[in-house]
C-alpha cells in the first residue's frame, strides 16, 4: 500500500490508525503515526476527505521528507529497516 492510499484510507473508514505502507518498517511507521507526528500534521495541513486530492502533492512532499528513511530492505531472507536496523522475516 502506498501512503497517499493510507491516508486516504484513514479518512475514509474514520478511524484513528493508517496500515502501514509497503517497504515501510512497522516499528519506525508506528512511531511516526502513534506519536502523533504524521496525524497531527494532517489536521494542521487541514487534510480532510473534502481536499484529499488537492492536497496529494503535501502529502508527498511530507512522505518524502519524512518516510523514505525508514524503508525496509530485504537481507539473508529477512526484512530489515535501515533506521532502527529491526529485522523481519
Amino acid at each position: 500500500m502506498k501512503l497517499f492510499e493510507a491516508v486516504k484510507q484513514y479518512f475514509e473508514k474514520k478511524t484513528s490508525t493508517i496500515e502501514t505502507p509497503d517497504n515501510h518498517c512497522p516499528n519506525c511507521w508506528g512511531r511516526q503515526e502513534y506519536e502523533g507526528k504524521f496525524l497531527e500534521a494532517l489536521h494542521q495541513e487541514k487534510v480532510d476527505l473534502n481536499n484529499l486530492d488537492d492536497k496529494q502533492g503535501w502529502i508527498q512532499a511530507y512522505a518524502t521528507k519524512h518516510f523514505e528513511g525508514i524503508q525496509s530492505e530485504e537481507k539473508d531472507n529477512q526484512v530489515v529497516c535501515s533506521m532502527c536496523k529491526v529485522s523481519y522475516k
